[in-house]
């Protein structure tokens, strides 16, 4: 799995575009000039997910299959950060915890495991959760979340 960023990316785009590498585990690259052909090198046909931007802030994700072909996309209009530069991220697969059509989604795409959300006090203070709650999704680790993205829209292809 590959995270890359649309052409000539702000700083914030960036900074998105590490701190979801860095959580779920992938490899992230400046796209720069790159078109979709070229990344195809670097993902070796695995999947892809490409964050663009509204008026130089993130305000996309876009998700792409192995053949290129794209999955689903979230717009958002507002994403929020801790200071987590200091936080370190395990090599575990996050677990997935949502109803709704964006949990499949991300239950389909990242393939991760999806929880009944009344067991989510049952989880250890080291796991990795990545809760959907109506229009906002939780990015948490240690028991904090360490970043959320509110969901303006999606679209299922």
């Amino acid at each position: 799995m590959l995270i890359t960023s649309s052409r000539k990316p702000s700083a914030k785009t960036r900074k998105l575009c590490k701190l979801l590498s860095r959580f779920i585990a992938c490899k992230r690259i400046t796209r720069g000039k790159m078109g979709m052909l070229k990344l195809r090198e670097f993902t070796q046909s695995g999947p892809l997910i490409v964050v663009g931007e509204y008026h130089g802030n993130p305000g996309e994700l876009s998700f792409y299959d192995g053949s290129r072909k794209l999955l689903f996309s979230l717009r958002f209009v507002d994403w929020y950060s801790q200071i987590i530069d200091s936080y370190r991220f395990s090599d575990v697969k996050p677990m997935l915890i949502g109803q709704g059509e964006i949990a499949e989604a991300f239950e389909f795409f990242f393939q991760f495991k999806r929880i009944e959300s009344d067991k989510m006090d049952k989880f250890t203070f080291r796991s990795i959760l990545i809760v959907i709650e109506g229009k906002d999704i939780y990015f948490m680790g240690s028991g904090k979340c360490l970043f959320s993205l509110s969901i303006k829209g999606f679209k299922k292809y």
